[in-house]
């Protein structure tokens, strides 16, 4: 009797543990899982500028990269594929709200000099 009731509390801790390990993996999931965003100001800019169209590009990168968390690398030197692609998503959906033709621009030509776009 006495090795049925151990069995039997060890399967309920066992039971309450994957209980809690889940409900902290849901919580932890959905925290990433919500769209994070950064707020970038550029009304001090004048976006007929090309000087200031890369001032605007390089707090749009700036705001991605932070909002995608820590460069993750990879292997030792390689950046993190899920990380850069995090990074072009989010700096793509900044260039397609600002909606202005230089920047755009801008943005193509560092997709173009950039290896890992």
């Amino acid at each position: 009797m006495y090795t049925i009731k151990r069995i039997l509390i060890s399967a309920l801790i066992a039971g309450l543990v994957c209980v809690g390990e889940a409900a902290l993996f849901a919580e932890a999931t959905s925290a990433a899982e919500l769209p994070q965003s950064a707020t970038v100001r550029y009304t001090d800019l004048n976006l007929d500028r090309p000087a200031d169209v890369g001032r605007l590009y390089s707090r749009i990168r700036g705001a991605a990269e932070s909002v995608c968390g820590e460069r993750d690398l990879a292997y030792d030197f390689w950046l993190n594929p899920a990380w850069q692609r995090c990074v072009n998503d989010a700096i793509g959906r900044a260039v397609g709200q600002v909606d202005r033709p230089a920047l755009s621009a801008y943005h193509q030509r560092q997709l173009a000099l950039s290896p890992a776009a």
